[in-house]
């Protein structure tokens, strides 16, 4: 017997880098919102004939390096050794290097179904290993303040996430985190960040409480924009496509390379999927909620 289970993702509404530690990440301040329905995973228990391995299966995508899910799987494996070898099938919608946190989302939706129906119980240490993303995907909640490298959940809220429909472009570039967190090093390097961690909280604050009474915020925070849109600088037609657009607010989740867009929907007459016509660059796009 096969479960679809629906594997989820992220935005992040604001991004600030607050400091570098002394294991050499970032600390970083984020408002967190959670896509639940990114991706889908296919995942059942395999025939014993099969020598008890398991077997992890990606469609629609090739992915190069050691996949996530085989991270989740060994940490069950320990903690259970007689846990029935289990097979996975990946539906893959989102390019790695998107910033959608779809990888973290794959390995926190089979944490989930591992813990649920066969009683393989993670602590936050063991799937903070797996993923900085992957704790705030495998709890729920519709947004999270995010401290930390992007692992400590702060403060969880609730009933937000369903007033938005969020469309997100995804164009034909992809980028790496540890890519972007070093140009983003050398751009700050002589005037430092610009905010702490107070200061991006407030911030966060006061951009969720606009966004809750419906009301415009543009184009929202994030500490990667700069180095972004020096090197690609048609970031700024979905910019304007999207203040005219009607939508609520827009930017670049984590350090790219998605763009997304927040529209009311209670405007049932707002029609995003015509907003990037002319952004021959954009080689995908999704429409959630």
């Amino acid at each position: 017997m096969t479960h679809e289970i629906n594997s989820p993702g992220k935005i992040n509404l604001t991004l600030r880098i607050t400091g570098i530690r002394s294991d050499g990440m970032h600390n970083i301040a984020s408002l967190f919102m959670r896509l639940p329905a990114l991706e889908k995973l296919t995942l059942g228990i395999r025939s014993e004939d099969n020598g008890g391995k398991d077997l992890v299966r990606v469609h629609g995508q090739r992915i190069k390096d050691r996949n996530i899910l085989q991270a989740v799987l060994e940490v069950a494996r320990k903690k259970d050794p007689n846990m029935p070898p289990i097979i996975v099938d990946i539906w893959k919608q989102v390019p790695p290097g998107s910033g959608l946190g779809a990888g973290s989302g794959n390995a926190a939706a089979l944490a989930s179904w591992l813990s649920r129906d066969l009683g393989v119980r993670f602590s936050v240490e063991e799937l903070v290993g797996i993923g900085s993303d992957v704790p705030f995907l495998f709890r729920g909640g519709d947004l999270s303040w995010m401290t930390g490298a992007g692992e400590k959940p702060l403060h969880r809220i609730n009933g937000v996430a369903g007033l938005f429909r969020v469309v997100i472009a995804i164009p034909g570039w992809s980028c790496s985190t540890p890519v972007m967190y070093r140009r983003a090093d050398g751009f700050y390097r002589k005037e430092g960040w610009k905010y702490c961690e107070e200061e991006a909280c407030e911030e966060a604050l006061g951009i969720l409480g606009t966004l809750k009474r419906r009301r415009r915020v543009g184009l929202l925070p994030n500490d990667f924009l700069p180095v972004l849109l020096a090197m690609h600088p048609g970031y700024r037609s979905l910019f304007e496509a999207a203040e005219n657009s009607g939508a609520l607010a827009w930017g670049i989740s984590g350090s790219g390379s998605a763009f997304f867009c927040l529209f009311n929907r209670e405007n049932g007459d707002a029609s995003p999927l015509g907003l990037f016509e002319e952004a021959d660059f954009v080689r995908k796009i999704l429409v959630l909620g």
